[in-house]
């Protein structure tokens, strides 16, 4: 707590100001507007309050599929808020809050710039022009911003560079957090483009065309001979709505179900023991050490440096259709696996490859040790201004660089020569004598009980 009271304090409190000042001038002409609503047409059991199909329009599906665009760590924070809001069920996702937490908690002078901080906890995506064009967007995350040095006016090599992020330093050591008015007029592709207007969604969360043949077969598989105990009734889908629906995606076996008849079911996460599949990239390697209780080979921690690291906060950006994908499918939440795969068949019907190929990720989240089959966006934007009579170019800089120390490295997010202690529910924090002491001390455990080991990760771990 107390380091993060320290990151809000300063300069970088000042951008956290800006950013919010800049979200509510944004949201002030749209107060007083209708709220978006998507309608929803159900076929309910009433006698078992129970959702028994959904159909809805190519709108709605949009929206839906949105949520295989997020990144995770966007995801974590959407959904910490909204049980908040709500005082539900945590919805936990697997370690991926544990990791969220330690970015958060962790102090700035463990990142190789502040900005590096701003670009895990608000993750961008190749993908968040296309969601703001739904009608129904949950995505929280700033209108990407362009900012610029405030000295680019009076300082002529102030001119070369401009940042998404107002955490970000010019070559003069400034903060650039000076906004470049730019309009991007571009329209985006939708996320799923189909020719078809209608889908059949099941209660636990199977999309497809609406058809005689899929309806038949679901309701046989129910067990239903006749519709007899069935009725229809019209829903109306709105931001909150949406976002229960994110929440039960992976808390919930019948997500529609909980959301509009408020039937409240079991959470579970489960889990598929495998062993890791075969490696595509056999010859990158990550060392670590583990410290194992002898008895049952539990890890109690592992001690890695900077590339251990790196690599496990960029779980934290990944696309959820592409954490799903290179987890191998090893992990269940909630509906997680069918809404996928849902995705990947009808993706496969249109011949759309928008979300099924490679994960792509904005080229400022590349690590030094990358064994994690990603590739990096090489497109980017140059933004041009005429400042006292001259006609400047502007480039855009990699958030992580120091530009004001030629040597300092610009891979990764936390610095190199720190050692860092990693738990068993990924929960990180550099490592000093007082977190040992407190770590033996809460084990209880007969120091000759502690085993350390070095292991190699590669990809398939």
């Amino acid at each position: 707590a107390e380091e993060r009271d320290r990151y809000l304090t300063g300069n970088i409190k000042r951008c956290r100001v800006m950013r919010k000042a800049q979200r509510r001038s944004s949201m002030a002409g749209t107060e007083s507007s209708e709220k978006p609503v998507l309608t929803l047409k159900l076929l309910v059991d009433k006698k078992k309050n129970k959702v028994v199909l959904a159909e809805a329009g190519k709108e709605f599906v949009n929206v839906l599929f949105s949520f295989l665009t997020l990144p995770m760590g966007t995801i974590v924070r959407l959904l910490e808020k909204y049980q908040q809001n709500q005082k539900s069920q945590d919805a936990t996702i697997g370690s991926f809050n544990s990791l969220y937490r330690s970015v958060l908690e962790a102090s700035t002078s463990s990142f190789i710039t502040e900005a590096c901080k701003d670009i895990l906890l608000y993750p961008r995506s190749v993908h968040e022009n296309q969601r703001r064009q739904l009608k129904l967007n949950i995505d929280d995350t700033d209108v990407l911003k362009y900012y610029i040095c405030p000295n680019s006016d009076s300082k002529e090599f102030c001119r070369a560079a401009y940042s998404n992020y107002c955490s970000s330093r010019c070559s003069c050591g400034t903060l650039m957090e000076k906004i470049f008015e730019f309009e991007d007029s571009t329209t985006y592709q939708d996320l799923f483009t189909s020719d078809k207007t209608l889908f059949t969604i099941t209660d636990d969360m199977v999309v497809g065309y609406t058809s005689m043949g899929l309806t038949l077969k679901t309701l046989q598989g129910l067990g239903y001979a006749d519709l007899d105990q069935l009725h229809e009734i019209l829903v109306d889908v709105d931001h909150e709505k949406v976002l229960a629906l994110l929440h039960c995606l992976f808390s919930s076996n019948t997500p529609l179900t909980d959301v509009f008849l408020r039937k409240r079911s079991s959470c579970f996460i489960t889990k598929k023991q495998s062993l890791p599949s075969q490696e595509r990239n056999v010859g990158k390697v990550i060392s670590v050490s583990v410290f194992t209780r002898k008895l049952d080979q539990k890890i109690l921690y592992v001690e890695s440096g900077k590339d251990f690291v790196d690599l496990l906060f960029t779980f934290l950006v990944l696309p959820l259709n592409s954490a799903w994908k290179l987890s191998g499918s090893n992990i269940v939440f909630g509906c997680i696996g069918n809404f996928c795969e849902s995705f990947k068949s009808l993706s496969s019907q249109e011949g759309s490859t928008t979300l099924t190929g490679n994960c792509v990720l904005p080229n400022y989240y590349s690590c030094q040790q990358p064994l994690l089959h990603v590739c990096y966006s090489e497109y980017y934007r140059v933004l041009a201004k005429t400042i006292n009579h001259q006609y400047c170019h502007f480039k855009p800089v990699d958030p992580r660089r120091n530009r004001w120390d030629a040597n300092a490295e610009s891979n990764g997010f936390v610095k190199r020569g720190t050692t860092f202690v990693v738990s068993d529910d990924l929960t990180i924090t550099p490592m000093n004598l007082s977190s040992n002491i407190c770590s033996l001390k809460k084990w209880n455990m007969d120091l000759g009980d502690i085993e350390e080991q070095v292991i190699n990760i590669r990809e398939g771990e």
